[in-house]
């Protein structure tokens, strides 16, 4: 069932999630399973690209992502694009149980272009971005919704949108990095993109 998606302030964005029970509460996580992704394949205006359960009102690990698998490659190593390119491949809708990071780089990216951060968004911050520094790729650990294990190493923006949603488990939130290394913070009006005072996520 499609769920609505929780806006800051709210203390279940805040709060640290617990890990699911596949022996104990099968159907229930299923259940969770199947809102989460019903909700963030639904999305629209702005669509997703990755939703955790926090972010519709339960504190369990466990978050979806819809990329396409072809853009996960070291933002070093993202060619060029010109009007003949694919645009990115169909997105593959994936959820991710108890997941765990077991490693990480050791280099930061904000994004392929050095001189033009990516900006993060989310959607419990409507409108709200920013420069976020990520690691430039992940090895995850994580169960399938069908409590098969599954392990993969995440580059670039798929490995950033991974570090995003685990971080919703752990009640951090993209801002939290925006105000820790004073960087700016962007809001959206129509179609342009007005720098805000950081401070205002301190409210967050």
């Amino acid at each position: 069932m499609r769920k609505s998606i929780l806006s800051v302030p709210n203390p279940i964005l805040r709060a640290k999630s617990i890990a699911v029970d596949p022996k104990k509460d099968a159907s229930l996580i299923k259940k969770y399973s199947a809102d989460l992704e019903e909700t963030l394949s639904k999305k629209n205006k702005p669509k997703g690209v990755g939703l955790s359960m926090p972010q519709i009102g339960k504190n369990v690990r466990i978050f979806s992502t819809l990329l396409p698998p072809s853009i996960n490659v070291a933002d070093s190593g993202r060619p060029p694009k010109d009007d003949s390119d694919d645009v990115e491949g169909e997105s593959v809708l994936t959820t991710y149980l108890n997941p765990v990071i077991l490693e990480t780089s050791k280099e930061f990216t904000f994004g392929p272009n050095p001189k033009e951060p990516l900006l993060e968004g989310c959607l419990s911050i409507p409108s709200i971005y920013g420069p976020v520094p990520r690691y430039t790729w992940v090895r995850l650990f994580y169960l399938t919704p069908d409590f098969k294990t599954q392990e993969g190493i995440f580059h670039g923006f798929f490995g950033r949108v991974i570090q995003h949603e685990f971080d919703h488990l752990e009640g951090i939130l993209f801002t939290d990095y925006v105000l820790k290394h004073k960087l700016p913070l962007y809001e959206m009006h129509g179609k342009t993109m007005k720098e805000i005072d950081p401070n205002i996520a301190k409210s967050f």
